[in-house]
């Protein structure tokens, strides 16, 4: 992997944090339109970082993992 390249999984992460930390009135738009329009992300990425965020939300993932 380049220098360049992010780690997909810490994108899916960054996303699922952005999904997570940013309020939803912040976040007009649809979950997945707005990932990836921020984020270097597929729709499976985007699927999986909403996926993820739902997951921290409901305390079945260590957030800091």
């Amino acid at each position: 992997m380049g220098q360049t390249d992010l780690d997909p999984n810490f994108v899916v992460q960054e996303a699922a944090r952005f999904i997570v930390e940013t309020p939803k009135a912040q976040r007009p738009r649809p979950a997945i339109v707005e990932l990836r329009e921020r984020y270097p992300l597929d729709l499976q990425g985007a699927c999986e970082a909403v996926r993820l965020a739902n997951l921290i939300r409901a305390g079945g993932v260590d957030a800091a993992a």
